[in-house]
Parts: C-alpha cells; sequence; structure tokens
C-alpha cells in the first residue's frame, strides 16, 4: 500500500506528496544518497503540478528538471565507477542510458503534445528509481564502502 505524506508547496498549502523518501533507499554514499532524496523532491514536486492542474507549461518545466538532474546524477555515479575500476559499470551504465532515453523521449513527446503525465507514467519513474536503487545502487554503494 502506498504511503503519502503532505508537502509543503510554494503556496503555503500542503498536498500529498507522491512519494516518501524512507531509510531503505539508502545506499551509505552520502553524496549519492543526498542525490536520490533530491530526485524523489524532483517526482514529488511533478506530480504536486500535475495535481493543482498547472499549467503545460510550468509541468514542463518540472519535467526538463527532472530529466536534467537525472542525467547530473548518473555523471556523478558514473564518474565515481570508472574512477575507482567497478567491475559492474557496463550494466549499470546500461540502465542509465536507458532511463535517460525513455524519459528524453517522454519530455520531447509531452513538450509536442503527444505525452500526457498519467498514473502510469508516475509508477513507472517510482518503479524505476526504487527498483534501480535497491539493486544496482545498493551494490554501488556497497563497493563505493569497500573503498573507504
Amino acid at each position: 500500500m502506498k504511503q503519502v505524506v503532505a508537502l509543503l508547496v510554494g503556496s503555503g498549502r500542503f498536498e500529498l506528496a507522491y512519494m516518501q523518501w524512507r531509510s531503505s533507499l539508502e545506499v551509505g554514499h552520502d553524496q549519492i544518497d543526498r542525490e536520490h532524496r533530491s530526485l524523489v523532491e524532483a517526482l514529488n514536486r511533478l506530480h504536486a503540478a500535475m495535481k493543482m492542474g498547472k499549467g503545460k507549461e510550468e509541468i514542463g518545466q518540472i519535467l526538463v528538471f527532472l530529466k536534467d538532474y537525472t542525467e547530473s546524477h548518473f555523471k556523478t555515479e558514473e564518474a565515481m565507477m570508472l574512477k575507482h575500476g567497478y567491475p559492474a559499470a557496463p550494466g549499470h551504465l546500461a540502465a542509465h542510458a536507458d532511463l535517460v532515453q525513455q524519459v528524453s523521449a517522454l519530455v520531447t513527446d509531452y513538450h509536442a503534445g503527444k505525452a500526457l503525465l498519467t498514473g502510469a507514467v508516475f509508477d513507472f519513474l517510482e518503479g524505476w528509481l526504487v527498483k534501480h536503487i535497491m539493486s544496482e545502487d545498493k551494490a554501488l554503494g556497497d563497493f563505493m564502502k569497500s573503498k573507504a
């Protein structure tokens, strides 16, 4: 069952957050965990904007921010992998490339009026993020701890 929490939005009102950060998502690397929290917050901002009926331009800007921040986060992780010789890097990088392609297509289609932000889209984004953190990123976190 999905938990929801209150999210303070710019108007000072509380809205329900789509996804709650939980300690089980921590991988044990401060920078990666901080960036994962920021990704969850961006997903919540996007969901709140959609639920509040914000305009296409505002939602589009948040969607682009989410895509750009995801790409930046992936570059951070990938640099760590390459710097420390992470043996599972090829598969991890492939997973990153696949999500970047899918989210880029979503942004393009959204701006072209070919895609809507539906519950299924949010379920996909949340599901991918949780699954990726709990598998690939937890393994990366364990590897990075062994290098400390």
